[in-house]
């Protein structure tokens, strides 16, 4: 009997149990199941993360256009500091230079050396706006004239066309951040006083075209320091700040050169970070760095001659000089040209420092005084030929303002006469 029992049972469990086909069809719905359900949780975080994305678009967006909202809206931190640069003549006129853009609440103003260079006590304004009903600028915030700034000359550096202003004011100042690193396609606002504008503020914009442009010419030498981009500039945007979005300094504009046959120009500024080390560095301390004091731009007496001449000699035209430099303190005079500092010539003498249009490039001058800056040489002898004199002279430049006697020297050259020296003295004058 119980072995009949348990034959029975076990007939029961065989007939209960499922078949192998069975499992498989159950196995297989399981795992359909699950694929589905994977499916779906896939789908349902595809779709979370689209909508993430899209939600971070529209607030990219929004501040975006917050952003440029503010460039051209009168009122905004980033026109108050940025000021139209000039100076007052013999009679109380006011001559405009440039613009430049306050870097510290206490009234430093970084401009290009070329706008303010010869001058030392500046007419700065803050952005207005002109009443017609009043016939005068006002301040927009005030509604009433806007104030004139006193400024002076700090310092500069002539070879990478910097200079540093200080207004003559207690109060505390709108001022601008550096950006940094960038890149190519960086959106920027160029702010400034061209005379297009007249009088108001301007703004144009663009992109960042190009990084480390080589950005010598006859009257500068930042090199590599130097970047182009697509805001427009015009005549007077001369140390305006290219900004980023969000109002940091990405660069100074300095120049802008349009290709021959191009139809458009490209605008180049000098790149923030090596502006911020020269600052810091040396003119915020009141030190010109790789400067003598001195304006003007590298020539060469090969474009006065003949055509059918094809001698050249290398020389830098002395424009004008600032008063109280180096160049000062040696008695060089404007409208003097350059040709030796120390031993070597200013420029190569092989035509291989010529550049655009063909002329030569300030980049050897400026090498020979980043040389002596560096060295341990007090004093150094430049070979000068006065326009106005006629004669050949020898000047001492001395780091610690020591004046020196001039002296004069006969033609240094076998090659060329006082008179064809004398052709680029009519050219220039």
């Amino acid at each position: 009997m119980r072995y009949f029992i348990v034959f029975v049972l076990s007939l029961v469990f065989i007939s209960c149990s499922p078949s192998q086909d069975e499992i498989q069809s159950q196995i297989d719905i399981a795992v359909n199941e699950a694929i589905e359900q994977t499916e779906s949780d896939s789908q349902f975080f595809e779709e979370k993360i689209q909508n993430l994305e899209e939600k971070i678009e529209e607030i990219n967006e929004e501040i975006s256009k917050t952003n440029k909202d503010k460039f051209f809206t009168w009122g905004t931190e980033y026109f108050k500091s940025i000021v139209d640069i000039g100076y007052l003549d013999a009679d109380d006129n006011i001559i405009k230079l440039g613009t430049g853009a306050i870097i510290s609440s206490d009234g430093y103003v970084i401009t290009n050396y070329h706008v303010v260079v010869g001058v030392q006590d500046f007419a700065l304004f803050n952005y207005s706006e002109y009443d017609p009903e009043q016939k005068k600028w006002i301040d927009p915030e005030t509604n009433e004239a806007v104030e004139m700034l006193s400024a002076n000359w700090i310092s500069g550096s002539m070879c990478n066309d910097l200079a540093l202003l200080k207004i003559n004011s207690e109060r505390e100042f709108s001022n601008l951040d550096w950006y940094g690193d960038f890149e190519p396609g960086l959106e920027v606002f160029t702010l400034g006083y061209p005379s297009v504008g007249l009088g108001e503020m301007t703004v144009s914009n663009g992109v960042v075209s190009s990084l480390r442009y080589f950005g010598d010419t006859q009257w500068a030498a930042p090199g590599f320091n130097t970047f182009g981009h697509t805001a427009p500039i015009f005549f007077g945007n001369s140390g305006s700040p290219v900004l980023s979005q969000d109002g940091k300094i990405v660069g100074i504009n300095y120049t802008a050169y349009q290709e021959e046959d191009e139809q458009f120009s490209i605008s180049y500024a000098i790149d923030n970070q090596i502006i911020q080390q020269i600052v810091d560095g040396y003119l915020i301390r009141g030190n010109d760095y790789q400067s003598i004091g001195v304006d003007g731009a590298a020539q060469n007496l090969y474009l006065y001659l003949p055509e059918d001449d094809d001698r050249n000699l290398p020389f830098y035209y002395v424009d004008l000089v600032h008063p109280g430099s180096i160049a000062e303190n040696a008695k060089i005079e404007e409208n003097e040209l350059l040709f030796f500092f120390g031993d070597y010539y200013v420029g190569q003498d092989d035509f291989s420092d010529f550049g655009v249009d063909g002329a030569p490039m300030l980049s050897d001058l400026c090498g020979l005084i980043n040389d002596w800056e560096k060295s341990a040489d007090e004093s150094i002898e430049l070979t000068l030929y006065s326009c106005s004199l006629e004669e050949f002279y020898v000047a001492t430049l001395s780091k610690s303002g020591e004046s020196y006697e001039p002296f004069r020297v006969d033609n240094p050259f076998e090659d060329f006469t006082e008179n064809e020296i004398n052709l680029a003295c009519l050219e220039n004058t």
